[in-house]
């Protein structure tokens, strides 16, 4: 897949849970080049190795975008750690590519005493992570007060002794504190990327994880881009679009409502009719996803990603753009996205019917906001495509039903 690279991945993973939780991802980065110092000094990586457990590092705490939204940050961080802990766990072991190195989010927590007591693959980089999450957390807490002699207390309780005497190397030799307060540690960690790399199938998985990562704010989201995944993919087939363009149509689809994680719940979610200033900051999602897009995506790609509230009488949003500058994907994804907020469940209106929704589309199509071309399929395939679209729906809504039932499982036994 060269529709985007494997550095782009990485970035645009970390500026899509930006969206969500900007200090998150501030500590999950500066820990993740923590980690990645650490590693490097311990000797034996390859760079691509040392780029994929930065990329995990940086993503440590994915888990505390769904469960400890609320919390204060060294509340989850220290003394509310399995939550966020069993969740990111669950949610990398289901829905991501590196669902070997899962478990590392589940232990990162645990004391090096308990760590060696659990036969785990892994347990060196657990335990460095851990140090390294420790450390910027007392950090980012003490401020000019924070010294490592701090963790000297912690010597072979919660550290091992080499743990220690790596990290204090590591701070003698790389100077990785004057880094991170000036900043200079982000464009270190983003030139590391450089050497990453990923299969086809795993940049796929990747991209699908960030759909997924729509499910942080609301599950209905998650369940809104696989309809109109299906649906787009369902059209396509019907209008002979080539692979390559099918192709293109997928990741649009699939990533065409990023911008969404930056719109406050309150809106999202709102049982009512939004206000003219609501409306407009609704709008802004199209420029948020074009923002994180933008330079790290294909460009027609993105193009099809930007146009989804577009009409072909130049009536949509935000270009205003009409039919002769669309091409067939765009116009794809635009009906999609329009029979997905029919057909699916929203706080503010009730699901339409088939009967229902048919006669909206051909009002839009009288409107002169979509064309027959796109929409006479849709209407003629209905019953066909729906199905599929049920389907679809059904396995994502099973996947997370399996993961929350773990998650409360896992809870339960350790009276969380």
């Amino acid at each position: 897949m060269d529709f985007i690279s494997s550095k782009n991945i990485f970035l645009l993973t970390r500026d899509t849970l930006k969206l969500i939780d900007r200090e998150i991802m501030k500590h999950g980065s500066r820990t993740g080049y923590i980690f990645y110092k650490l590693l490097l000094e311990s000797g034996g990586y390859e760079k691509f190795e040392l780029a994929e457990w930065a990329m995990l590092g940086t993503l440590h705490d994915i888990g505390a975008y769904k469960t400890n939204l609320s919390d204060e940050f060294v509340q989850f961080e220290l003394k509310n750690v399995m939550p966020h802990s069993v969740y990111g766990y669950l949610f990398f072991k289901y829905l991501s590519p590196m669902s070997g190195r899962s478990k590392v989010l589940l232990y990162h927590h645990l004391d090096v005493a308990k760590l060696k007591k659990t036969p785990f693959e892994y347990s060196k980089e657990t335990e460095l992570l851990s140090l390294a999450e420790k450390v910027d957390i007392y950090r980012m807490t003490l401020g000019e007060k924070f010294d490592l002699s701090l963790f000297e207390k912690f010597r072979d309780t919660k550290f091992s002794s080499s743990s220690l005497e790596l990290i204090q190397r590591t701070e003698e030799k790389h100077h990785i504190f004057e880094k991170i307060d000036s900043e200079e540690f982000e464009k270190e960690l983003d030139h590391l990327m450089d050497y990453i790399m990923f299969t086809n199938e795993e940049k796929k998985k990747y991209m699908e994880m960030l759909m997924y990562c729509l499910g942080f704010r609301s599950q209905n989201q998650v369940v809104d881009s696989v309809t109109c995944v299906c649906i787009c993919e369902e059209l396509a087939k019907r209008l002979f679009l080539d692979e390559k363009t099918t192709e293109k149509l997928y990741y649009g689809a699939l990533l065409h409502d990023l911008g969404m994680l930056a719109i406050p719940s309150e809106i999202i979610d709102a049982r009512r009719s939004l206000t003219e200033d609501e409306t407009v900051l609704m709008r802004t999602h199209v420029g948020i996803s074009e923002n994180i897009l933008k330079n790290r995506l294909d460009e027609e790609v993105l193009g099809i990603v930007l146009a989804h509230h577009e009409r072909i009488d130049g009536s949509g949003y935000p270009q205003c753009i009409k039919e002769n500058d669309m091409t067939l994907p765009m116009k794809i994804l635009q009906v999609a996205d329009t029979v997905t907020a029919l057909i699916n469940e929203r706080s503010y209106k009730q699901v339409l019917g088939k009967d229902d929704a048919i006669s909206t589309l051909r009002k839009e199509v009288s409107l002169n906001h979509f064309t027959k071309q796109i929409v006479e399929p849709m209407i003629v395939s209905y019953d066909d495509i729906m199905q599929k679209v049920n389907y679809e729906s059904d396995e994502i809504l099973k996947m997370n039903h399996k993961m929350e039932k773990q998650f409360h499982q896992v809870c339960e036994k350790y009276g969380m």
